[in-house]
Order: C-alpha cells, then structure tokens, then sequence
C-alpha cells in the first residue's frame, strides 16, 4: 500500500500519471471515499491520459458511462444508487467485468463478492484542512 497526500489539482494530475502503470496493469480499479471525495475527478484525469477524447461524466443517474480510446473501451460505474448485490447483477456487472477492458468502480461496496480478482483500490480520504490522502491497494 502506498499513501499520498495531494493539496492541488496539479498534484492529483502528477499522482495520476504516477498510477497509470498500474491502471494499465489492473485494469479493474475500485475507487472508495465520502461524496465529494475526487472519486470522479481523478477517473476523468485517468481516462484523459488513457487517450478518451470526449467529455466524461459522473455516471451517478445512468449507473454506467462508456467511454473509448483509440484501441480501449473504459466504463465508469457508479454504484451509489444501487441497493443491493442482485442489482449490481442485474445491470450485468459480472460481464463487464469478465471483458478485457478497463472499469473504474465508485460506491464498490454493494457489489464485493463479484468484484473481480485482482484488483486495484484507490481509498480517498478528505481532512478537515481540505487535503486529500489518497491510498492505493493493490489487491492479488
């Protein structure tokens, strides 16, 4: 596990491109912290520097967002407003995650038992200054 502590936009842009490598690697990559936190801040950095050209967004109401770089496709999952596992199947989580492609999973709690294998976890934590402490996990 690694910790970081990021004060600026510009830090989260450098821990970004620090990640990338493992983004690469996991490619199943859960994100965990409060509302607010930079879950979805720091999933747009990553899709930028993974070459996604058009906008992304918070996939909160529509639950997934597919995004596409030159040779990848990358969803973004939401889980917020799901209430339990049989929803997380029911929206066919489990084949998204069977595919090759890249997934970016906020709120992954409510689907843990069907959350691949390995995976990477990035925990957000938010101070009462402000500062964000990011922890990557990697998960065999």
């Amino acid at each position: 596990m690694k910790t970081y502590r990021i004060h600026s936009l510009k830090e989260l842009e450098a821990l970004a491109l620090e990640c990338l490598p493992l983004v690469k690697s996991y490619k199943k990559i859960a994100f965990v912290g409060e509302i607010g936190a930079g879950k979805t801040t720091f999933i747009k950095i990553l899709c930028s520097l993974l070459g996604v050209k058009e906008a992304t967004s918070s996939p909160t109401f529509s639950i997934i967002n597919e995004y596409h770089t030159a040779t990848e496709i990358i969803h973004h999952i939401d889980l917020y407003r799901l209430k339990n596992e049989e929803e997380a199947y029911n929206i066919g989580l489990a084949e998204l995650f069977e595919q090759s492609h890249y997934c970016f999973i906020e709120w992954p709690d409510v689907a843990e038992s069907i959350l691949p294998e390995p995976m990477l976890w990035i925990n957000i934590q938010v101070t009462d200054e402000g500062l964000r402490i990011f922890k990557i996990i990697l998960q065999e």
